[in-house]
């Protein structure tokens, strides 16, 4: 249905960006917070009607803004698409996007650059409402680019800081890889179909090996933008920035981005099994890789931002194994789940006047009762334990996957076999990086919250004020309530929840693999392992981190693991690689670069050795340019000399 609002939704925020840029600094901040507010407020108003219009028959929304551009064949619009997953992560985005700006009123109302933060939060929203809503492929990348802009600006708002200004500098470098990736991957497409629009790429037919390779181009992007290996080293330092900006970049946006362009593109992906299957193991390695990292980092930051790097390793694990619904409903329920982790810990900070160390917190529950109770909240359901939103969206993930048929149209050669056990793969190395997770999570919590107060001497933890516990409180519960999207279709069928199971509310959205869709599968095994597992990382943190003893519990984990927690607390040393593999050859490179060719050649021989020979010329010329008159005839009278005999000569038979 063709309608002619949706250019309202992403326009507002970037009104309100412009508005806050240019006249922030003169208006009062009272006006000031209600524009940046009241712009993101209307969006997820406008969004919300729009949602519950949605047709029954066809609910989908439709708008052209404008005819954005035309090269030879190609006619890009600039046009807008509202369905049940765009329509979601669209309140999603200005939902948890607003909550972050209340808490921001509170959190960087001291900040002298309070102004400039407003404006590029709500150009963060209104890039991220682009890339969401867009109805082609360059409307995408637009937004794609615009949230890898305004993280680069936000990461980096404290530029003062060189170590601030070079986590930025990180993010947007590492982020253009990832993007080469995907500017490839569109030219591939339209190549092959003539055509950049979502509706016309999903009816296009389209060979193995070119679905392939545009596939795996666009998961090139998808990679850098949400964080997986081998290009995941931006988002943990991505923490030098605000505490509500890492929230906004870790929970529902920007890192998202990733997985909402493979749900968005499932026709593309369940067209190229191969690409899936490397989908669904890039995103199981990254969700362990980064969840072993998490056990030993003691930045309370720090450890949420690698827990996002593994939950957005899930994520793809469910999209990869062709289980889009279940990929995506993991996206909603963690948006909120980890806004409330990362605004909990920013209470935290706040409140121990900007300590992030873990190991100098502790007993806080009893100063910050209200962040304490949130915090444990999001913990139960980021842990996975039954039965809070996030036991249901990761059991299903890992259930889809153990029991997938997305690859059994793949061979590795003539009559090879097929990948039957890749599923049981994914779903043992997803389990046990649950288990993992739930640990880390408790331990932090553990060491935050419970046992004596280790804190700074001479700082006095307290609560927050009313305008930051509030959207911790919404923030939790709706981490409680968004277990209806997720709960088994059996038991809510015949009800009016079964409108709102994710499964069947996205049934119509994506292409189901070529396998077809996972055989008829019972639960319960699935939830009694969940179930266990979920409890077995609170028991593990338990005993190393018990409340009594939580300050020894690192000594403890250190005395049963050596080795391995000195490589958990490390990083494995990737940053330290990729500084010997890449960063210092290519400093040495340009290094050599500016000294050969611009210092010596441009400079040296073209611009410098050019004004020297001009100059020289000159100096020449100078010395017959003395003011002598008798000089001045002399050569004269050479030059007609000169000049008669070589006449004279010419004439001559």
């Amino acid at each position: 249905m063709e309608v002619s609002w949706l250019h309202l939704i992403p326009l507002l925020p970037l009104a309100g960006a412009a508005v806050c840029g240019l006249l922030g600094k003169w208006l009062p901040k009272a006006w000031l917070y209600a524009i940046a507010l009241v712009t993101v407020l209307l969006s997820f108003c406008i969004g919300l009607t729009g949602f519950l219009r949605l047709p029954e028959e066809v609910p989908i929304f439709h708008e052209v803004a404008f005819n954005w551009f035309s090269a030879g064949s190609l006619h890009v619009d600039m046009g807008f698409l509202f369905d049940r997953l765009s329509g979601a992560l669209t309140l999603v985005v200005t939902g948890v996007g607003f909550l972050i700006h209340v808490y921001s009123v509170g959190y960087m109302d001291e900040d002298p650059g309070y102004w400039r933060y407003f404006a590029y939060l709500n150009l963060f929203i209104a890039a991220m409402l682009t890339l969401v809503l867009g109805d082609n492929l360059v409307a995408m990348f637009v937004g794609w680019e615009g949230v890898g802009l305004c993280s680069y600006l936000l990461i980096g708002f404290w530029y003062t800081d060189e170590e601030k200004a070079y986590a930025g500098r990180k993010a947007f470098v590492v982020n253009r890889i990832g993007d080469v990736g995907f500017l490839i991957g569109i030219f591939v497409l339209f190549n092959a179909t003539g055509s950049v629009s979502f509706a016309q790429l999903g009816v296009a037919p389209l060979t193995l090996a070119t679905a392939s390779i545009a596939a795996l181009c666009l998961f090139i992007g998808a990679i850098g933008k949400s964080a997986q290996l081998p290009l995941y080293v931006w988002l943990p330092d991505a923490m030098a920035g605000p505490t509500p900006v890492s929230a906004l970049i870790h929970a529902a946006t920007m890192v998202t981005a990733g997985v909402y362009m493979v749900a968005r593109m499932s026709h593309l992906y369940t067209s190229a099994p191969g690409v899936l299957a490397l989908v669904a193991l890039v995103g199981a390695l990254t969700a362990l890789w980064a969840a072993l990292i998490g056990t030993a980092q003691n930045d309370i930051k720090r450890v949420l931002a690698y827990s996002t790097v593994s939950q957005l390793g899930f994520m793809f694990i469910g999209v990869g194994v062709g289980a889009f619904f279940a990929g995506t409903m993991h996206l909603v329920t963690h948006a909120f789940f980890k806004a409330c982790l990362f605004l909990g810990s920013g209470a935290v900070i706040h409140g121990l006047a900007g300590e992030q160390d873990l190991r100098r917190m502790g007993g806080l529950r009893k100063y910050m009762p209200q962040t304490a109770w949130t915090f444990a909240v999001a913990t139960v359901a980021i842990s996975g334990i039954f039965p809070i939103s996030g036991f249901f969206s990761k059991d299903e993930i890992l259930a889809q996957a153990l029991h997938t048929k997305a690859y059994d149209f793949l061979t590795l050669g003539p009559g090879g076999p097929h990948l039957t056990s890749l599923g049981t793969i994914l779903y043992l190395v997803g389990s046990f990086t649950a288990l993992i997770t739930s640990f880390y999570m408790w331990r932090c919590y553990f060491l935050a919250f419970e046992g004596e107060y280790r804190g700074p001497e001479g700082v006095h933890p307290h609560e927050s004020p009313g305008i930051m516990t509030s959207p911790l409180w919404i923030l939790a519960a709706l981490s409680v309530l968004s277990l209806v999207i997720g709960l088994p279709e059996p038991w809510v069928r015949g009800s009016f929840l079964e409108h709102l199971n994710w499964e069947h509310f996205t049934g119509r959205l994506f292409s189901p693999p070529r396998g077809g869709p996972p055989a008829g599968f019972s639960p319960w095994p699935g939830y009694l392992v969940a179930l266990a597992i979920g409890w077995a990382g609170f028991g593990l943190a338990w005993l190393l981190y018990a409340p009594a003893r939580a300050a020894s519990g690192d000594d403890r984990f250190a005395a049963l693991f050596p080795r391995l927690r000195n490589a958990f607390a490390n990083k494995f040393w990737v940053d330290e690689f990729y500084d010997w593999l890449v960063v210092r050859p290519l400093w040495s490179f340009a290094r050599g670069l500016w000294r050969i060719f611009d210092a010596t050649i441009i400079d040296g021989l073209f611009i410098n050795g050019s004004a020297q020979l001009v100059a020289w010329v000159a100096a020449l010329a100078r010395r017959f340019q003395n003011g002598d008159v008798q000089r001045y005839a002399a050569v004269t009278a050479l030059g007609v000399l000169a000049l008669v005999y070589a006449f004279l000569l010419r004439s001559s038979p």
